[in-house]
């Protein structure tokens, strides 16, 4: 067996792994966002004969289209990437740049998507392919593969439960392990007091007659929020807008992938939650409310125009819940309290926060996770710090290694 890292080898992003063997499999294949266009993952040449996506995350799913080949994975995960890829021609397009396919390619990749459930095994040649729940978002997986020896490829993972989703649940052992590593280097605030300081800043806001800005990742993240909201029993009009109405919707259609059965639609029912039409956006911010909306990193997306109206509203707030990535415009507000909106620089003198709600493993939990599988090689990758974690793993006694984007034979 011989495994080709095309993406997120000492990088977040773009997501891509090829393994080598009678069939040639491949593991995700993502794109990362560049300030103008996108990256993809290396050019495949040999023949793809069956693509398994892990999750519904663009760095996981986004260059799928340029692969022609049946896809597996959950269902839910299908209705994501039509919801992604479609979102994301639509930004190309307005950019003035050619993602190198089309809706017609995203046609294809749906006719020839073959949804799977956990734990069941698929067989491509000599291959067993098995799915196991990941506990990042709804629908995630890892992947067990077993040919002449066991590999499993973590995709995106938390151990630890989220209000909307369980966490992953490994009972198996493996050979290889191909895991990310995100955090390697960070734990992750306790949970419970991080929401407590959230929803004192919320309330504050509020208590100023204020508009609370949630900039929020519409696939999981803006779920995780109303569910947070609803826990500590906000009462003031909530609205959720762009396209984390679509994501809500596609999450709320699978309520037996949530933690507690169903529990997304009876928060939003108990909290009144509204969805935004265009017109309404100047009119809700009138009065003192909360908007959820796109993008995470406010790099484009519906919130921007929020943004660009309340900015210089000293009773308003901006709450970021989730990583930044350094160079991105919701990085830059948190450094310098300026953003950049239409070409215009803008000093915000709305209050600006950053909370963490992951829904990926902290440090500890990679660590822990290593120990159950309790691997005879692995590999580190989708993280900054890949080459730190593999020593600190080799310092322990594992056989771990930092891969650069390229092919490796398993040597065991």
């Amino acid at each position: 067996m011989q495994i080709c890292f095309q993406g997120a080898a000492k990088e977040v992003g773009r997501s891509s792994i090829l393994i080598k063997g009678d069939k040639n499999i491949l593991l995700d294949h993502g794109l990362k966002p560049l300030p103008k266009g996108v990256e993809f993952p290396l050019p495949i040449k040999e023949k793809v004969d069956a693509a398994f996506i892990s999750h519904g995350h663009l760095d996981h799913l986004g260059a799928i289209p340029l692969i022609k080949t049946k896809t597996y994975g959950t269902e839910i995960t299908s209705h994501l990437i039509r919801l992604l890829l479609t979102d994301t021609i639509k930004i190309a397009k307005q950019d003035g740049y050619f993602l190198g396919f089309d809706e017609e390619d995203v046609k294809y990749v749906s006719k020839n998507y073959q949804p799977i459930d956990y734990n069941e095994e698929i067989e491509i040649g000599n291959t067993v392919i098995k799915p196991i729940d990941a506990g990042h978002i709804p629908g995630s997986c890892m992947f067990l593969i077993e040919n002449s020896l066991r590999l499993l490829y973590t995709g995106d993972f938390k151990l630890s439960d989220t209000r909307l989703v369980k966490g992953a649940d490994v009972k198996e052992e493996a050979d290889v392990l191909v895991m990310e590593s995100t955090y390697s280097d960070k734990e992750h605030p306790d949970r419970l007091k991080e929401e407590a300081k959230f929803i004192d800043f919320i309330n504050e806001t509020l208590d100023n007659d204020g508009v609370m800005l949630l900039p929020a990742f519409a696939i999981s993240r803006t779920q995780e929020i109303l569910l947070i909201l609803n826990e500590y029993g906000i009462k003031t009009p909530i609205f959720v807008d762009g396209m984390a109405t679509y994501a809500t919707e596609i999450i709320n259609a699978y309520p037996e992938l949530q933690k507690n059965y169903n529990s997304l639609k009876k928060a939003m029912q108990r909290l009144d939650i509204r969805y935004v039409e265009p017109p309404q956006r100047k009119k809700i911010i009138k009065e003192p409310c909360i908007i959820i909306a796109g993008s995470g990193m406010l790099e484009g997306g519906t919130m921007l125009e929020y943004v660009k109206r309340l900015h210089n509203k000293d009773n308003c707030s901006i709450a970021f819940t989730g990583f930044q990535v350094p160079g991105t415009a919701g990085y830059n507000l948190l450094k310098t309290g300026k953003i950049q909106i239409d070409g215009k620089e803008l000093r915000v003198q709305a209050s600006v926060k950053k909370f963490d709600f992951s829904s990926h493993a902290s440090r500890s939990e990679l660590f822990e996770l290593v120990k159950k599988v309790n691997p005879q090689k692995i590999f580190c990758i989708h993280g900054e710090k890949t080459e730190e974690f593999a020593n600190e793993l080799q310092e322990i006694g594992f056989n771990a290694f930092a891969p650069e984007n390229s092919c490796y034979d398993i040597d065991l």
